[in-house]
């Protein structure tokens, strides 16, 4: 069998080989990779769900995913960071936003996602959320995601529907922070997405 290197032919344009994780393979260095943690099969409290799913954010009906860790790794070896491309022997081949729509369901021709940087950050988290993170589970404009979750995981026995919303909301902040749109750290999202929450029904408008 003929093994194809996994570098380029043409290093004028893929620089990064020498840190890539195909380089410590091809040299059978042994590497890892940990995927994120599927998140929404957390979520048990049905008022809540029946919320989230009345939004754009219908992608909880996907339900748990077999994650196949041989595939992963071999796309990831085959990914590359400077044309944000797979290079098959075949070709090159990306995934579109049209892909992700179709999987996701969720809405891309709407209005564009934007919002303030500069608040009192606290204050909107105890009007949208209903607590305030403290020490440095807010960092700048950003909270943990693992606040968020072990903050919003049990919804108490009277829970009205202002409660059921605030969940609802710290959920998709978790969606967002930790699947749609990741921060680099792996563990925070940006509090800017949490004003066009307020009102639930509005999140069709926005792509």
């Amino acid at each position: 069998m003929e093994y194809l290197h996994p570098g380029p032919i043409d290093t004028s344009l893929l620089t990064m080989q020498n840190d890539h994780i195909s380089n410590n393979v091809w040299n059978g260095i042994e590497c890892s990779f940990r995927p994120r943690y599927c998140f929404w099969q957390s979520l048990h409290s049905e008022p809540v769900l029946q919320v989230i799913c009345n939004t754009a954010f219908g992608l909880l009906t996907i339900g748990a995913v077999e994650i196949n860790n041989h595939l992963l790794l071999t796309l990831i070896e085959r990914w590359r960071p400077e044309t944000h491309t797979f290079r098959f022997p075949c070709g090159e081949a990306t995934m579109t936003l049209e892909d992700v729509a179709y999987q996701l369901d969720i809405p891309i021709d709407r209005e564009v996602v934007t919002g303030v940087t500069s608040t009192d950050w606290e204050a909107l988290c105890i009007r949208l959320l209903g607590v305030v993170p403290v020490g440095n589970e807010l960092m700048g404009q950003r909270v943990k995601l693992t606040w968020l979750e072990r903050t919003c995981r049990d919804l108490p026995d009277n829970a009205n529907d202002i409660i059921i919303e605030q969940h609802a909301r710290a959920f998709i902040l978790r969606i967002i922070g930790g699947f749609l749109i990741p921060h680099t750290s792996g563990n925070r999202v940006h509090l800017m997405y949490l004003p066009l929450l307020e009102d639930l029904t509005e999140t069709f408008e926005y792509s």
